[in-house]
């Protein structure tokens, strides 16, 4: 920050000079009275009014935001001749829940953290929303459609940004250092055991599907022990998991809302849909609400069609109706072919018209092939003419 900064610092490199000097190449790292009192002087002279200037409600106005493991933070500022000039710092750690977000889910937590902040400064005027993340910066502007696949936590931060003026700017890192460093040394909760509405949202989702043996721990538990959910975790940790529809918190995956179950838990969780003999239809409802796994349809059809009390009291399949061919207008409009046999070593090729009912009947030695068949329909056709229509059992 002091390098962000330092051009409102008058005389800043004599002050920092004896931090400078520390970094010096082979000079021993030696905290000085000199360094304590240029540290405190910079940490003075940052939050003074040389840096820091009063609010004017007719200045352009920007909030930018951050996230790290650990803190977000967002800072105020004026646009004051192409310059930033700061108006207000914010910041504030992470919960053990907000800390197993996703970067992404951080950074959109930021957003939020920030505007809700600086409320009373930005409600009803128009502003800039800098942010270092990319697919926010897509995700969050006003002139683009929220991608179909975005999660249920970014859409509702975005529908909570829909009641501001503001126009999204992206930024890069490098250039967004202040509210960087603000984001690594945040300001610690007051209440770290609030929750959050994500976290309450996805609480109750686990409370719907808990029963005496499947408990928040054992999805935990489990989640580390499947292979496959591991390494999603893994990613949604890192922040590298490239899917918005996925988060993480306290050490459980979501697909949007639904809980992600592992593998050695399906079988229970299945059993606990199917505990009153809902119907197919019903049980689908009712998983796309709490919990989900690839192909969580599939085995929802399975378990239910094996089902023998399903079985007992499911309704017959109603009756389809017989339709009759329409009677054709001429004689060998339409035929109908088959074969018969073999009947004492001979295979014969029955040809029967659907008006007249006149049969013509071919006889071959040889196992019927589609050479042979055409052979012997030319053979009739040259009689008989051409039909329209040729109705077979397509053998």
């Amino acid at each position: 920050m002091v390098t962000y900064y330092s051009k409102f610092l008058p005389n800043a490199s004599s002050i920092t000079y004896p931090l400078r000097y520390l970094l010096k190449k082979n000079v021993k790292f030696h905290w000085s009275a000199n360094c304590e009192a240029a540290f405190i002087k910079l940490k003075n002279e940052i939050s003074s009014d040389r840096v820091l200037m009063p609010y004017h409600p007719n200045l352009p106005i920007t909030v930018a935001c951050d996230a790290s493991p650990t803190g977000i933070a967002g800072v105020l500022s004026h646009m004051v001749k192409g310059v930033e000039k700061p108006v207000s710092f914010a910041s504030r750690s992470l919960t053990a829940a907000e800390q197993n977000y996703s970067q992404l889910d951080r950074e959109a937590l930021a957003i939020k953290f920030a505007v809700q902040k600086f409320h009373n400064y930005i409600f009803g005027r128009e502003f800039t929303l800098i942010t270092d993340n990319r697919p926010l910066y897509r995700i969050f502007h006003h002139d683009s459609l929220i991608p179909s696949m975005t999660s249920s936590r970014l859409l509702r931060y975005a529908a909570f940004l829909s009641e501001y003026q503001y126009k999204v700017k992206h930024k890069r890192s490098e250039e967004n250092q202040n509210v960087d460093y603000l984001s690594r040394a945040p300001l610690k909760l007051k209440d770290p055991n609030v929750l959050q509405e994500d976290d309450i949202i996805h609480w109750q989702t686990i409370n719907q599907i808990s029963t005496s043996s499947i408990t928040y721990e054992v999805i935990s538990k489990e989640t580390n022990n499947d292979p496959e959910l591991s390494a999603l975790k893994q990613e949604l940790s890192s922040g590298s998991c490239n899917d918005p529809e996925y988060s993480l918190q306290d050490g459980i995956i979501f697909k949007r809302h639904r809980v992600y179950i592992p593998e050695k838990l399906r079988a229970d969780i299945l059993k606990e849909l199917h505990h009153t003999h809902l119907g197919i239809v019903k049980m689908k409802n009712l998983a796309r609400r709490y919990c989900y796994w690839k192909k969580i349809d599939r085995d929802i059809e399975h378990l239910v069609r094996e089902c023998r009390s399903c079985a007992e009291v499911k309704d017959n399949p109603g009756k389809i109706s017989n339709h009759h061919w329409e009677e054709p207008s001429s004689n060998f409009e339409r035929i109908h072919i088959d074969y018969a046999g073999p009947f004492l070593g001979y295979n014969f090729l029955i040809v029967m018209d659907a008006k007249s009912k006149w049969p013509e009947i071919k006889i071959q030695k040889s196992t019927p092939s589609s050479d042979s068949t055409i052979h012997l329909l030319k053979d009739i056709f040259s009689v008989d003419g051409l039909p329209q229509v040729l109705v077979s059992d397509n053998a």
